[in-house]
């Protein structure tokens, strides 16, 4: 995975009303196995961050991000979720991102929500 570019957009933007990252990230080899197929990888990630279990994601119920990596989910999707998690534990609340797939295979946008730099 190599992060390519971010972009810091303060205030309103194409992605929502509030700043957020705009991470372009070049997921590799990673692009051809989702969350369920990599040994052991759900579990390592959820004994590291437990505290994921309150992302609802769009399940829309809590543990819901837990359950999309279960049945597999994309690493772009979880590069969204971690860097939430990760904010939240530093102190930041945050709770919006999103994952977008770009033209070129493999290559995603990751929006993540931001407050401070």
């Amino acid at each position: 995975m190599n992060i390519d570019n971010i972009k810091v957009l303060r205030g309103p933007n194409q992605w929502a009303r509030f700043p957020v990252l705009e991470v372009r990230v070049d997921l590799g080899w990673l692009e051809e196995y989702p969350s369920h197929t990599l040994a052991g990888f759900n579990e390592r990630l959820m004994n590291w961050l437990p505290t994921m279990i309150e992302h609802r994601c769009s399940i829309g119920e809590r543990g819901g991000f837990f359950e999309r990596l279960r049945t597999g989910t994309w690493m772009g999707h979880v590069l969204e979720h971690v860097t939430l998690e990760l904010q939240s534990l530093a102190g930041t609340e945050v709770g919006y991102g999103r994952a977008h797939e770009t033209k070129k295979h493999g290559v995603y946008n990751v929006i993540i929500e931001y407050k401070e730099e």
